[in-house]
């Protein structure tokens, strides 16, 4: 027989039925939720507010290293700087410099076919050999390509390779309608008690003339070198180093072989306030990024200007012009580049900053969603956003000769500092794709880099697309192994302990990327321990120093500090145990 329900099982059905009712609701809640977290960012944040942030391997902290000679006496390093007898000497050598006219200009002819433009080279001579008679004596001097200097101060241990140390002798031009915006004038070396002025002040006859300082006076306290050391000098890296530093680079290589030298270093940033944290930082390049200079020519047929066509070569160019500059490269933020690297030393090693920050910052290298939140705060400063991407500058444009007169040529020259993730080839071809989007509007034919890309109309004219010159971005040097150990350690050791004595933190020696190029780019066969760094303190070196600008000048504090370290970092590497 079967039995009919009876109350008690319509109560309990119906509590089934709502507790079904409730894991219906709660499992479709749970999915609502799976689908908002896994199809919107709250994933993405998740993931970086859930990053670890202690990861100090990423950028250890080395001790502050200093040499014997400061144990047992630390008076010389602070005679550098903080005696009043020595800073004026120090500024009188610096100031003789400048006194010495070394412009250059741009692709000027080897020495041999023009020796009249590079003449002003052999009085710069006179004066180091008048000022630094010491050098002179001791140490082995060559003339490379006859204006190219190399010094070598033999070490006794030839089993210990060479350390480079290279700066260069010329200086960008002054322009002469800016002669009368100058405080003082370019070559007068005018110190005002704070700042030395002049042209090649702070880029760089002062990391020439501190190198030789250095050297100088660690020859006059009696030492002497287990290590090799060398200086050179090259006379044209404002005009790429063609002259100079390739045949220099050249002279070592065939000299000392490849992978000869322990480490270089070349001019390049020092120890700045980070925006970020408002700690100092000390920021040492391990790579550059690459160059070309693009040309475009355009020749059209000419003719009187009272009958124009509607688009003159000028107006077709100008067009050109305005879709460049309104197509910037995009940013590209990855592993490859050492800024990087200099963030995450910041996230690991300070306190300053803030914690989502960092684990932003240490997400960045395999994280697309924080990478992009890391371009976003790069991307929002002058000074950083062309770190990470490619730059585009309009810098010369020539064309017409006659009001009345159709311009028949016109060139366009425009400058690329290419980012670290991008070659030359990729830049000329995206190049060469904007003046075909403009020749196609005018049946202009285009030639991009020797080939026929175009044919046009075979009348209206044609674009000549080329470079002068082109440089893939540098092999970036190692920051983590025994060289840069000891790079870092002397740079705690003289600005903790002699320079700013009274910091709270340690400094941090972190890695960057090189905007601009050096001529370290002659010398990447000698050695992979190549830094682009001149250890003295500004709080901002571009707008500190005026490089390149009306009154350029440098702090004599800075100076000093530059000859400090190198004092101190000669006595440091000079033993086996600094090598790799």
């Amino acid at each position: 027989m079967i039995r009919l329900p009876d109350e008690e099982d319509v109560q309990y059905a119906k509590k089934q039925l709502v507790e079904k009712k409730k894991l219906a609701a709660i499992i479709g809640a749970v999915l609502i939720l799976a689908v908002v977290f896994f199809t919107t960012d709250l994933v993405n944040y998740f993931n970086i507010i859930t990053q670890s942030t202690n990861k100090p391997e990423l950028c250890p902290l080395y001790e502050p290293l200093a040499p014997e000679s400061y144990l047992k006496d630390n008076s010389t390093l602070f005679t550098i700087l903080n005696d009043e007898k020595f800073r004026l000497q120090s500024v009188q050598k610096l100031a003789k410099a400048i006194q010495v006219d070394t412009q250059i200009g741009d692709d000027q002819p080897d020495v041999d076919d023009a020796p009249e433009l590079w003449i002003q080279f052999q009085d710069f001579h006179k004066y180091l050999e008048d000022t630094f008679p010491v050098i002179y004596e001791n140490l082995e001097v060559e003339y490379v390509n006859t204006y190219g200097l190399v010094y070598t101060w033999k070490g006794s241990n030839t089993a210990l390779k060479p350390l480079l140390l290279t700066a260069h002798q010329d200086v960008v031009p002054v322009q002469k309608d800016t002669l009368d915006d100058w405080t003082y004038p370019p070559f007068e070396g005018h110190y005002d008690g704070k700042f030395i002025y002049g042209r090649g002040s702070s880029d760089c006859k002062n990391v020439l003339v501190g190198i030789l300082e250095s050297i100088e006076l660690l020859i006059s306290k009696g030492y002497t070198p287990s290590r090799t050391v060398i200086a050179a000098f090259g006379f044209d890296e404002e005009s790429s180093g063609r002259r100079g530093a390739y045949n220099i680079g050249k002279h070592l290589e065939k000299k000392w072989g490849k992978d000869s030298i322990y480490a270089i270093l070349d001019e390049g940033p020092g120890l700045q306030k980070d925006p970020v944290t408002g700690q100092i930082i000390a920021a040492a390049a391990t790579g550059e990024k690459g160059y070309t200079d693009v040309i475009v020519e355009l020749t059209t047929p000419g003719g009187h200007s009272s009958v124009p066509p509607d688009h003159t070569s000028i107006g077709i160019m100008s067009e050109l012009a305005y879709i460049i500059e309104r197509d910037p490269y995009s940013p590209i933020f990855t592993d490859q580049n050492p800024l990087l690297k200099y963030l995450q030393c910041l996230a690991v090693n300070s306190d300053k900053v803030p914690t989502l920050t960092k684990k932003a910052i240490l997400r960045a290298g395999f994280d697309k969603f924080a990478n992009g939140k890391v371009v976003e705060v790069i991307s929002r400063r002058a000074e950083t956003k062309y770190l990470i991407r490619t730059s585009q500058a309009i810098d010369i444009v020539k064309g017409g000769e006659k009001a009345n007169a159709l311009p028949e040529n016109v060139k366009l020259t425009v400058n690329h500092r290419i980012s670290v993730e991008t070659s030359s080839d990729e830049i000329h071809d995206h190049f060469t794709s904007r003046v075909i989007e403009v020749a196609k509007r005018h049946g202009l034919g285009v030639v991009s880099f020797g080939k026929k890309v175009f044919a046009g109309d075979g009348k209206s004219g044609v674009f000549v697309v080329s470079s002068s010159q082109s440089l893939e971005s540098a092999p970036v040097s190692p920051s983590n192994d025994t060289v840069w150990k000891y790079l870092a350690a002397t740079t705690r050791h003289v600005f903790e302990d002699a320079v700013f004595t009274n910091l709270t933190y340690p400094i941090i020696v972190a890695p960057v990327v090189m905007p601009a190029n050096t001529d370290t780019r002659h010398y990447w066969n000698l050695t992979r321990n190549i830094y682009r760094y001149s250890p003295f303190f500004s709080v901002d070196l571009i707008k500190d120093s005026h490089i390149h600008s009306v009154d350029e000048r440098l702090r004599v504090d800075a100076h000093l500090q530059l000859i400090a370290f190198f004092y101190e970092y000669i006595q440091n590497i000079d033993t086996s145990e600094s090598d790799n």
